[in-house]
């Protein structure tokens, strides 16, 4: 066998094993989605690197209190020209003569000057706010990378729950479509014995094309939110089911004013708001009367040299260093109306960071409160509809019974048929709505974590 014949299989071998089925996909479980969704949603992965930059503004706000030194250089050309008269002049063996005059020149000389200075700061009102602002500045991305990850759990949460509630309502538009089509077959065997009416077989065409569209809308939001899903994980996802064992009756739902107390002291958007209020009070101390003087220590070194040729022939004129350490003190005499506009457009903006703060709690409150008489009634809720779900196919029975001696119409018959199926979607989605609103309540407390998400896994086959 040649090296040529040994590819060709090779290659046939491969094109046959690509077009072979897959083994079927294992399902995707809740925490595997929120791993990926990590790496891949925009949102969080920009709130990551807002938190890592707000770690940068932390040394910066360090920085503002270490000593900045500074060395200035300057190379060029120079002219300069002096005249004096009417100096006194002594040099020794010579005396002392007076009305002297001494002139120096020099054009477009080589001019060079250094500078080497340091300063550190004593007392700075402004820069102490400066400071905290910045440290409060990378409290505040930390908290909104907490919430920005709250934030994606639910996202992950709902987006997987969007499916499976969208996953059973098409299987239940399925039954009920497959229930109107065995009842319209059977009708219309019965009018072709004469033991049905034109109008029964009307009823049921036309309860089972209203089925039908229903079933293709709903089949296509199935494919949306699979794709919504996918784009947390990055790749089709073939989802678990919700256990129908699912028991509210082991809920322990705390009062609602324990988690009123508890959203205000721990929920990260309200704390973030709140750092944001305590940055705008320290813009205001950096504009107070008292914030105004500096004090600060200096040490400098200079040296100040030029030399060329003028009209008095060469000459080395400035060749000067100079050195300094002390203290200096700074204060502004006037600004121009500056710092008192500045404080009190900080002040204004204080109160606008209160009255969103007085926003959010409110809004916060309010979905709370929704959300817990939402939980606080699910036991009963689905205990109820559980009976409903077995009433419901009792009266289907009842009435396929009736139908069948004439006793009950069609009507009747296709009408217990879809209030059943719409008690079992109810049923469904009141238990989503319980696991859901369980990871809800968690994030607004600020308690949600990975473990809640096990635990809403939990509930998953």
């Amino acid at each position: 066998m040649n090296f040529a014949h040994t590819v060709k299989r090779f290659v046939i071998a491969a094109i046959i094993a690509l077009a072979l089925p897959g083994s079927p996909a294992t399902a995707t479980s809740l925490l595997d989605i929120w791993n990926e969704a990590q790496q891949l949603n925009p949102e969080f992965i920009a709130s990551r690197y807002e938190q890592m930059a707000g770690e940068k503004r932390r040394d910066q706000g360090t920085s503002l209190w270490l000593p900045n030194v500074n060395l200035t250089a300057m190379a060029g050309s120079m002219s300069y020209n002096t005249s004096v008269s009417g100096a006194q002049f002594y040099a020794p063996g010579m005396g002392t003569f007076n009305g002297a005059n001494f002139n120096t020149s020099i054009n477009n000389g080589f001019a060079s000057r250094y500078l080497l200075a340091a300063t550190q700061p004593i007392y700075n009102r402004e820069r102490l706010s400066q400071s905290r602002q910045l440290n409060m500045s990378a409290d505040a991305s930390t908290l909104g990378m907490q919430v920005a990850q709250q934030n994606l759990m639910l996202l992950v949460a709902e987006r997987y729950f969007d499916v499976l509630s969208a996953e059973e309502t098409l299987r239940l538009l399925k039954k009920q479509e497959a229930a109107i089509l065995s009842t319209k077959s059977e009708i219309e065997k019965r009018f072709k014995l004469g033991d049905a009416s034109q109008t029964d077989v009307q009823e049921a065409a036309e309860r089972l094309d209203n089925v039908k569209v229903k079933a293709l809308g709903s089949e296509t939001d199935l494919q949306i939110k699979k794709l919504s899903l996918q784009d947390l994980f990055g790749s089709p996802v073939s989802t678990n089911k919700l256990k129908m064992a699912l028991n509210a009756n082991n809920l322990n739902l705390p009062s609602l004013d324990t988690y009123l107390a508890k959203m205000k002291v721990q929920n990260s958007q309200l704390r973030m708001l709140a750092v944001q209020q305590d940055i705008a009070k320290e813009e205001i101390a950096k504009y107070d009367a008292i914030s105004s003087p500096r004090v600060d220590a200096i040490a400098q070194s200079a040296k100040d040299q030029l030399n060329g040729s003028g009209n008095f022939g060469s000459a080395s004129n400035t060749n000067t260093n100079n050195y300094l350490v002390g203290i200096q003190l700074s204060v502004p005499l006037y600004t121009g109306g500056y710092r008192t506009a500045k404080q009190e457009e900080s002040l204004l903006l204080l109160e606008k960071t209160k009255a969103e703060y007085e926003k959010t709690y409110q809004n916060l409150e309010k979905t709370l409160r929704v959300i817990w008489f939402s939980l606080a009634s699910s036991k009963e809720k689905i205990n109820a509809l559980s009976n409903a779900q077995k009433t419901g196919q009792a009266r289907i029975n009842s009435t396929k019974n009736g139908h069948a001696v004439g006793s009950r119409t069609t009507m009747e018959l296709l009408g217990a048929e879809s209030d059943s199926v719409s008690t079992d979607h109810a049923l469904y989605m009141e238990r989503i709505n319980f696991i859901l609103n369980q990871l809800r309540l968690a994030a607004l407390t600020g308690d949600i974590s990975e473990q809640d998400l096990k635990l809403a896994n939990a509930y998953l086959d």
